[in-house]
């Protein structure tokens, strides 16, 4: 029931938080890295089978976002293409632009996603208002249990909904643009390793800001790094 070392102030956080860099990073990874958050990370209000689902969600949907964007340009390029010239590399040029759309299409589709679930704040701050009237509690923490069924049920009814259009897409996008095939599949594949290294990054950068804030006593960079995370 304690507050997280990630929440608290600035001079709390100086006088509490003993992690080393590397222990919050780790923490940092477990919790903003999606492969480490699915697979290593446990969090009691977010069961690994829904981790797992959210994160099948994501590898699809970078397929189809990628799909999505691209232009006639490219295709016609790739329709037209020279053989001898393309190397296994080529296709990074081409995919710059998609690259940037995915980013944020992703960074949108995380938020959205966040809806579904209850903040585990949310239920600290029951218990520590209700702590002394074990009726209410029960029947706040009933009621948060059945919002959560709720919540879980609705989310994978949307999940599977978007992943059966998904799939049509992708058959189709397939079928209609079989030149685009290999590059399509390549690109997704660089979209999705750059993207979990720019998670990678931030977790070092917003770990990097918070030891300096530490080290130089700044609160202002201890704000930019609780912003980061």
């Amino acid at each position: 029931m304690s507050t997280s070392l990630d929440d608290l102030e600035f001079d709390d956080a100086v006088a509490k938080d003993k992690r080393t860099f590397c222990e919050h990073m780790v923490e940092n990874l477990k919790e903003d890295q999606i492969i480490a958050n699915t697979f290593i990370s446990e969090d009691p209000l977010k069961p690994r089978t829904i981790k797992i689902i959210i994160f099948i969600l994501n590898v699809i949907l970078y397929f189809v976002i990628n799909g999505l964007f691209f232009s006639e340009e490219v295709i016609s390029e790739l329709y037209n293409v020279n053989e001898e010239e393309e190397n296994f590399f080529s296709f990074i040029p081409r995919s710059i632009e998609r690259l940037i759309y995915t980013t944020l299409v992703s960074i949108i589709i995380g938020i959205i996603t966040d809806f579904f679930f209850i903040d585990e704040k949310k239920i600290k701050g029951i218990f520590r208002r209700e702590k002394d009237n074990t009726k209410f509690l029960k029947k706040n923490i009933t009621e948060i249990m059945k919002d959560l069924k709720r919540r879980y049920i609705s989310f994978i009814i949307i999940v599977s909904i978007i992943l059966i259009i998904s799939f049509l897409y992708l058959l189709c996008f397939n079928y209609v643009y079989p030149y685009s095939q290999i590059e399509w599949i390549k690109s997704s594949i660089a979209i999705m390793i750059i993207m979990q290294i720019l998670s990678t990054l931030k977790c070092v950068l917003e770990t990097s800001l918070r030891f300096l804030s530490y080290k130089f006593n700044s609160e202002k960079l201890y704000k930019v790094s609780k912003f980061l995370d």
